[in-house]
């Protein structure tokens, strides 16, 4: 049965990857994905349907003592037969309960495999406090950013729209959904294998990112010969904090450490927060942006800046380009602004924790003949993907709309959605024609370009690709 149905994605079936191109099995992993996803939109309903048989059946009036919860009956039903704890049935049925009945074109979505499960699992947790009356226009207004725009949105992109929405059209939603769960803020540890422990927990936006914040402070401010890796430090990091420490010891075994055996940090874990003047005073409850988070109400804004350096964030103006390769301040503020996080697609690693980009790069022997260090030509990417763009081959270009996308090695383009702090609190990029210094793109060819990209990089990095670049 399965077979016929893997069989039908296409007319030649699955392609076999002994011989199959890349792009070919790419396409079939993409098809399979959205197969998946159809098929478990299916299970979910199908759930639901299990649940709402055993209400249906349930005595109208039942006995206190001697009742079974219908939740409960479709729960061990389900548990049994597809071999999960009941704690995977019942958030089965919680998933299907609630697309079916709140949410169904957020499941035709699902059931045609134009959502996944992670992402509608994101749409339910989000909307379940929306009010009745609002939420047909708030699951409106999410698929049109999330399904039908240029590019399909996922994890905090797709989180920060769907708030963005809601506080568009049910600004208590927000908030009560925010204070619902700060009641339910936790830490729970408990075993885990090998001798080690598993910590897990829930704790208010702002509060987390100090915590993050603080520990990757001090696992960066160890000496390079370290032997740890950055999660491993951040780890101790943790444990040096809950000892009283502020420091955390270098442990790279040498008679002379260049930083004296111990991580020298600051005083106040630093993170960004993006909001409108008028909601730092008070006048407006337009919601901001947390860095590494997403979309905060303005509650949370305004606690975090009674102790915080307010500073203006103010879009540069192009025509002041400078020719040096770091950027000033002022410029580097407003890129990770507009961005948010990585620009590479999917990725959520936090902007004021990636390398800035130069789209064109920079010519270090001659600044002025290309890759200007302007807003307009730099972007956030996290290192990972910064290496894939400067040396794998990865191509980043901008249509004549303005849109920026990019191209795979194996020629597969993908968008790159703009779904920074700016335009998610209501701004939009504006329409930054390349400096006229910059070279004609037809000059060059693809292969042309990365080649002196990776010259460049090389050029300033001189083989050690540690610190963060630009």
């Amino acid at each position: 049965m399965f077979e016929k149905l893997l069989q039908s994605l296409s007319g030649a079936g699955i392609p076999d990857p002994e011989v199959a191109p890349t792009p070919d099995m790419v396409d079939a992993v993409s098809d399979l994905h959205r197969f998946e996803a159809a098929v478990c939109a299916r299970k979910h309903a199908l759930a639901a349907a299990v649940y709402q048989r055993c209400v249906d059946q349930a005595p109208a009036d039942p006995d206190p003592v001697s009742a079974i919860d219908p939740w409960d009956t479709a729960e061990a039903e389900l548990s049994a037969a597809l071999t999960i704890t009941g704690f995977g049935a019942s958030a089965l049925i919680d998933i299907g309960h609630n697309l079916i009945t709140r949410l169904p074109n957020v499941w035709a979505a699902f059931a045609r495999g134009d959502l996944d499960l992670y992402r509608v699992k994101i749409i339910v947790n989000a909307t379940r406090n929306v009010a009745e009356e609002h939420l047909k226009e708030v699951e409106r207004r999410i698929l049109a950013a999330a399904v039908d725009g240029r590019a399909a949105l996922t994890g905090r992109r797709l989180r920060g729209v769907v708030d963005k929405v809601i506080a568009q059209i049910d600004l208590a939603g927000l908030r009560s959904r925010r204070e619902a769960a700060t009641k339910g803020r936790h830490v729970w540890i408990g075993p885990g294998q090998d001798g080690m422990a598993e910590l897990a927990g829930s704790l208010p936006a702002a509060d987390a990112m100090f915590v993050s914040g603080r520990i990757g402070e001090m696992a960066k401010a160890v000496c390079a010969q370290d032997p740890r890796t950055f999660a491993a430090r951040k780890a101790d990091a943790l444990i040096a904090l809950t000892r009283g420490q502020s420091q955390l010891a270098c442990e790279c075994g040498r008679e002379v450490c260049p930083i004296g055996g111990v991580s020298k940090v600051g005083r106040k874990a630093l993170v960004h927060v993006i909001a409108t003047h008028a909601t730092v005073t008070g006048s407006s409850d337009q919601p901001g942006w947390l860095d590494g988070f997403g979309i905060v109400d303005a509650d949370q804004v305004r606690d975090i800046a009674k102790d915080a350096i307010v500073r203006p964030l103010v879009d540069p103006d192009e025509k002041e380009a400078t020719d040096s390769y770091t950027p000033s301040e002022q410029v580097q503020d407003y890129v990770r602004a507009l961005w948010g996080s990585c620009m590479f697609p999917n990725c959520d690693v936090p902007a004021w924790e990636c390398d800035l980009d130069h789209r064109d790069p920079y010519n270090h022997e001659n600044p002025t003949a290309g890759g200007r260090t302007t807003a307009e030509n730099l972007g956030p990417f996290c290192r990972k993907h910064h290496r894939g763009k400067t040396f794998g081959g990865w191509d980043l270009t901008k249509g004549a709309d303005g849109s920026l996308s990019i191209t795979s090695p194996h020629g597969k383009t993908y968008p790159v959605p703009e779904t920074g702090p700016i335009p998610l609190l209501g701004g939009t990029e504006p329409d930054r024609p390349m400096p006229d210094t910059a070279p004609d793109p037809k000059q060059r060819t693809r292969i042309q370009q990365h080649e002196a990209r990776a010259r460049s990089e090389r050029a300033q990095n001189e083989g050690d690709y540690e610190p963060p670049p630009f």
